[in-house]
């Protein structure tokens, strides 16, 4: 039995071999007639997009040679591709254009490309598939946000590049509502702006501007809140100068007085305050100018005023005499929780505020987003007697050149803010940027900062100036702020700010034209021109 076996594994196996062997090169024989893979794009797919194409580019597969290939391209909206493909093409170079007739602009895409099959022996490629990419669109607005002197609570000047092709535009309200649609006419497209009014107050809107049915540009807005409370307009008396001077005593406390953009009010005799107000130019998108106040006089307080807050916004100021006039000379005892100087062009006065004699007390004093010039020597503000205090001190997003003086007081205060401010030709020789003169009452209790801010050359062209003095107690410092090479400090001064940045250049250098008021930015290297003096010139 044992011999049989061994005799038919003998004869068996053999032949087992051969089959398998058969099977084996049957296997080969079939491959070998499987026509071969073309090699997959090469490298990566790029996008170059512009205002209405994008172009995709790709290497030559490897082993091939460039003329011989050909490729399809896909685009969807997923990179899966398992939503519709919106575009399939062949191309017999490795890049390809789509534009917007093809593609929506801004929308996001995915594309895919493959090497094509041979009429010969080589088959298709695997996919190769690219990273998110869109048409950029055109952007012919201007200003993405809009600036806040393009907006009222009821209109918005829009500014863009103008096109011949351009037709309208549209704002959405971002909340949901309907859509406001205004034609383009040639006067718009001449001047490059169109204004929209019948919009809904304190409410946000998506502006887009069309070439028919083509998107050339988004830009965002929100219309302002509408004035509430007392509100006196004056916009009606056209042809009295006075009338500002005439109404401010018979109004009631809290109003909000509206001036005529574009006219001139006069300040000609001593103006007593004794109540809330505030004086602020009119929503006029037609007449692009401030309205302003010519002093002959200056403001002041009606003695044992409790006065909740004396507001200027939008406003311009400027006087007859710089070496006389003051937009508040006080000199009567009163009281003030909040004197706010609010985008306020302000030139040609002695000092800004006064506090002269007798004991006045301002809990707030700020200066914002402002431009202020040729100041004498009372400077900003000057706390003139030590029965006087400003306590909160802020001056912020604001130029100030050509003043002699900036801040002095000879009282305590709580605190000093200097922030995203531009100061140049100031103070003049031997003067302080911020002085408090007095001793024993010469105290910031929570100190003097000097935060994104710039500091030129000393006025009148002079290299001799001071920084901050205050007693021992109060923190000095200066955060990302920088002086120029020509802010040079007084030889006997020992009143520098703590932390102040040296730049290199001077301020000619730093500056377009620092002694006509441009101080939008020559340097381009200037390590601060992102982050520091005031927002308006970055």
């Amino acid at each position: 039995m044992k011999t049989f076996h061994s005799k038919l594994f003998q004869l068996v196996f053999p032949a087992l071999t051969l089959i398998m062997l058969g099977f084996v090169s049957c296997k080969e024989d079939d491959e070998e007639l499987e026509p071969m893979r073309m090699f997959q794009p090469g490298g990566e797919i790029t996008a170059a997009s512009s205002e209405s194409s994008v172009d995709l580019t790709w290497k030559t597969p490897p082993n091939t040679v460039e003329d011989n290939a050909t490729y399809t391209v896909e685009v969807a909206k997923d990179t899966l591709f398992q939503t519709p493909i919106v575009f399939s093409g062949v191309t017999d170079t490795t890049k390809i254009t789509l534009t917007e007739e093809q593609l929506t602009v801004k929308e996001i895409y995915f594309a895919r490309v493959k090497t094509n099959a041979t009429e010969g022996s080589a088959g298709e490629s695997k996919w190769l598939t690219s990273a998110r990419f869109s048409i950029r669109g055109a952007q012919l607005f201007l200003d993405n946000p809009v600036k806040s002197e393009d907006l009222n609570d009821r209109a918005v000047r829009l500014k863009f590049i103008s096109r011949p092709e351009l037709t309208r535009v549209v704002l959405t309200p971002v909340g949901g509502g309907t859509p406001v649609e205004v034609a383009l006419t040639p006067a718009n497209l001449n001047e490059g702006a169109v204004i929209v009014d019948n919009l809904a107050a304190g409410t946000a809107y998506t502006a887009e501007i069309f070439a028919g049915t083509r998107s050339r540009g988004t830009t965002s807005l929100m219309t302002k809140e509408p004035l509430d409370g007392i509100v006196v307009d004056l916009r009606g008396f056209t042809e009295r100068p006075g009338v500002l001077q005439d109404t401010l005593p018979q109004i009631p406390n809290g109003s909000t007085v509206i001036l005529k953009r574009g006219m001139t009010y006069t300040i000609s005799s001593t103006v007593n305050l004794d109540k809330s107000v505030t004086i602020t130019s009119g929503s006029d998108l037609t007449v692009p100018g401030l309205a302003s106040i010519y002093f002959t006089s200056n403001f002041n307080v009606t003695a044992g005023s409790n006065i909740d807050h004396l507001v200027f916004k939008d406003v311009n100021m400027s006087s007859n005499d710089a070496t006389a006039r003051y937009v508040f000379n006080i000199n009567n005892a009163s009281t003030i929780k909040t004197m706010l100087f609010d985008n306020v062009r302000a030139s040609m006065f002695r000092g800004i505020v006064r506090l002269q004699s007798q004991p006045t007390i301002i809990t707030d004093f700020t200066v914002n987003n402002s431009v202020l010039d040729s100041i004498g020597n009372y400077g900003v503000l000057t706390v003139d007697v030590a029965t006087s205090q400003a306590q909160n001190i802020v001056i912020s997003n604001s130029t100030i050149y050509k003043a002699e003086k900036v801040i002095t007081s000879r009282n305590n205060s709580t605190s000093v803010l200097i922030e995203n401010v531009t100061v140049n030709e100031s103070p003049v020789m031997n003067q302080y940027l911020v002085d408090y003169s007095t001793s024993g009452t010469n105290n910031v209790t929570n100190g003097i900062k000097v935060v994104n801010t710039i500091l030129g050359i000393g006025k009148a062209g002079n290299q001799s100036v001071k920084g901050v003095r205050a007693n021992a107690n109060t923190l000095v410092e200066a955060v990302n702020s920088y002086s120029t090479a020509d802010y040079v400090l007084a030889p006997t001064s020992n009143f520098a700010i703590p932390g102040l940045s040296a730049y290199s250049g001077t301020s000619l250098s730093l500056w377009q034209d620092p002694k006509n008021g441009d101080f939008r930015f020559k340097d381009a290297n200037f390590p601060g021109k992102a982050s520091t003096g005031d927002p308006r010139w970055r």
